[in-house]
C-alpha cells in the first residue's frame, strides 16, 4: 500500500511536468513549483536550511560591510547565482545586488552596493528562490527579513537635566536619580520612566540635590544610591561630597534615606549590591583636593540589616587611590572586577590600564593578568558571548575622550586593540544593543556636541557610523529598553523629550 502511494505521487509529479513544460516546477513563487517541491521531498529529498549569523535583535551591518554571508545545510553553494536573489520594495535602488559566490561548498557570500540608507523604516526582505539546477534536495525558498532601528521621539522625563544616575529595573522601566539642570544646579528628583507608555512618574525626592551618585540594584528589585556631589565642578568644601545612602523601592514608590552614613564621603566611587543583601563600596573622592590624598584606595562594607558601615582595610586596599572606575559583580565567582579609573583630579593623574579583582569572601584584592593598551577613567565595559570584556570610551586626561576599543581576555591573560570610534567621544552614552553589538550615542567631539550614532560589531571587529540622533547630546543617558535604546538628558538643553532608537 505504501509503495502504491509513492507511485501515485510520482505520477502526479510527472503530470505536473507535462502540463507546464516551460515552468520551473521548483519555483516556490508558483503553486505548481511549491507542490512539486513538496512531493519531490516526500519521495527522496532532504530539506535545505539557509541561515545567517544575525539574530532578530541584531543590527544587520551588511549595509556597511556590503556583504552578507549565508550558511547552507548541504554542500550546494555553487548552484546559487545572483538571479536566485531579490531585494524587496522599496529598497531595490538602495541596496543593489552585485554578486553571489561560494566561500566554500556550504557557505555563500552575497555582495551588495549601498547607494542610500535613509528612512529604512519598513522591513528589508531578501528573497532566495530555488536554483534551476538544484534537483536532489528540497528547497521551497527562503526569505530573510531585517529591521533597521531608527530614531524618534517617544515620551519625556519630568524636567530638563543631564548627568543623571540611571539603572534599569526588573520590570524593564528606567529609574532616574538626581542630575544637573540647564541652570547648572543639581536636582533631588527621583522618577521612573516607562518605555511602554513614554510617561515618567515622580517618586519622593532625595533630601539633597545631587549628581554623580553610585547605584546598584538587588535581585529583589530594590535599588540603592549613595554619595555623589551637591554641585557641579570641583568640591570647595568637604561637605560638597555626600556620605548619604538612599534605599528606593520601585514597587512601593518609596525613597528612604537610611539612618546612618558611609564612613567616608564619596564621589566617583562604585557600589555593588551583594547577593547577601549588603553593599560593597570602593574608592572615590572623599575630600577637597587635586592630589592623590583626596582619593580613597579602600573598600567599605555596608550592612543594610545592621545599619553599620566598616572600612575593610588591609589586603583589600588598592595600591593607589582610585575613582571614576567601573565595576562588575561576578556572583558566580564571588568577586568584583574593576576596570579603569584615575588616582587624582589634576593634569598629573595616573589613569589605570589594569584589571583588579576583590574576593567577596576574603576581601583580598589582586591585579589580574593582562595590561590594556590605554589607561582611562569612566570606561564602559561589555562582556561578550565569548567571555571577552570589551572596553569603550572614557577619558584619558581632563575633558579629553578616547577613541580606543580594546578587549581583555581573562582566560588567556591577554589584551587586544579592536580599533577606534570615528571621533573622540567624551560623555557618550554607551549601551549594549545585542549579544555582540554596542552603540555609542552622542558625546562631545572635541569642541562640539555630537549627534552621531556609532555601532561596534564584535563579530566583524569593526566600528561603523550608522545613523544620526534626533538631537545632539552630551552628559546624557542611554539604556536598552523594550522599545529600543532610550536616550535622554543633557545638562545644557531645555528639551525633556526621550529619544528612542528602535525598530517599532
Amino acid at each position: 500500500m505504501r509503495f502504491g502511494f509513492k507511485i501515485f505521487l510520482l505520477l502526479i509529479l510527472v503530470q505536473c511536468r507535462v502540463d507546464a513544460p516551460k515552468d520551473n516546477i521548483f519555483d516556490p513563487k508558483s503553486l505548481l513549483g511549491g507542490s512539486a517541491s513538496v512531493l519531490f521531498g516526500i519521495l527522496d529529498g532532504t530539506d535545505i536550511k539557509i541561515t545567517t549569523r544575525y539574530l532578530e535583535s541584531d543590527y544587520p551591518t551588511f549595509v556597511k560591510t556590503e556583504y552578507l554571508d549565508l550558511d547552507l545545510s548541504e554542500p550546494i553553494s555553487d548552484l546559487f547565482s545572483k538571479s536566485d536573489f531579490q531585494i524587496s520594495n522599496p529598497y531595490q535602488n538602495d541596496l543593489i545586488l552585485r554578486d553571489v559566490y561560494p566561500l566554500s561548498n556550504k557557505r555563500l557570500r552575497v555582495l551588495f552596493s549601498v547607494s542610500s540608507r535613509s528612512e529604512w523604516r519598513d522591513p528589508l526582505v531578501i528573497t532566495i528562490t530555488r536554483p534551476k539546477d538544484l534537483k536532489e534536495f528540497v528547497f521551497l525558498g527562503k526569505q530573510l527579513t531585517f529591521r533597521f532601528p531608527y530614531p524618534k521621539y517617544y515620551g519625556s522625563i519630568s524636567e530638563a537635566k543631564g548627568y543623571i544616575t540611571t539603572t534599569k529595573l526588573l520590570d524593564g522601566k528606567v529609574l532616574l536619580v538626581g542630575g544637573v539642570n540647564p541652570s547648572g544646579n543639581t536636582v533631588p528628583t527621583v522618577e521612573i520612566w516607562n518605555p511602554d507608555t513614554g510617561v515618567s512618574e515622580l517618586l519622593p525626592q532625595l533630601n539633597q540635590n545631587l549628581m554623580g551618585l553610585s547605584v546598584c540594584r538587588f535581585n529583589s528589585g530594590k535599588v540603592v544610591v549613595s554619595g555623589g556631589k551637591l554641585k557641579v565642578g570641583k568640591p570647595t568644601i568637604d561637605s560638597d561630597i555626600s556620605d548619604r545612602i538612599y534605599l528606593i523601592d520601585p514597587i512601593q514608590k518609596t525613597v528612604d534615606e537610611l539612618p546612618f552614613v558611609m564612613q567616608k564621603r564619596r564621589h566617583g566611587h562604585v557600589m555593588v549590591c551583594l547577593n547577601n543583601g549588603d553593599l560593597l563600596v570602593s574608592g572615590g573622592q572623599f575630600k577637597v583636593g587635586d592630589d592623590p590624598s583626596a582619593i580613597a584606595n579602600d573598600h567599605e562594607y555596608i550592612s543594610l540589616s545592621q545599619y553599620t558601615s566598616t572600612i575593610i582595610g588591609g589586603a583589600s586596599d588598592f595600591s593607589i587611590g582610585i575613582h571614576f572606575h567601573s565595576a562588575e559583580y561576578d556572583e558566580i565567582n564571588s568577586r568584583v572586577l574593576y576596570f579603569g579609573g584615575r588616582d587624582r583630579q589634576d593634569q598629573y593623574a595616573l589613569f589605570s590600564n589594569k584589571v583588579f579583582s576583590i574576593d567577596t569572601n576574603s576581601f583580598s584584592v589582586q591585579m589580574l593578568s593582562g595590561v590594556l593598551p590605554t589607561g582611562r577613567a569612566n570606561v564602559t565595559y561589555v562582556k561578550m558571548p565569548n567571555s571577552e570584556y570589551v572596553l569603550f570610551g572614557g577619558s584619558i586626561r581632563d575633558a579629553t575622550g578616547t577613541k580606543a576599543i580594546e578587549s581583555w581576555n581573562e582566560k588567556n591573560g591577554t589584551t587586544s586593540s579592536l580599533g577606534f570610534t570615528s571621533r573622540f567621544k567624551n560623555g557618550s552614552g554607551i549601551v549594549q544593543f545585542s549579544n555582540e553589538q554596542v552603540f555609542y550615542t552622542g558625546g562631545v567631539d572635541t569642541y562640539y556636541k555630537s549627534g552621531i550614532l556609532e555601532l561596534y560589531d564584535h563579530f566583524e571587529r569593526k566600528n561603523f557610523i550608522v545613523d544620526t540622533m534626533m538631537l545632539p547630546r552630551s552628559e546624557h543617558s542611554a539604556i536598552q529598553t523594550s522599545k529600543g535604546i532610550a536616550i535622554f538628558g543633557d545638562s545644557a538643553s531645555l528639551d525633556t523629550r526621550v529619544e528612542i532608537y528602535g525598530k517599532d
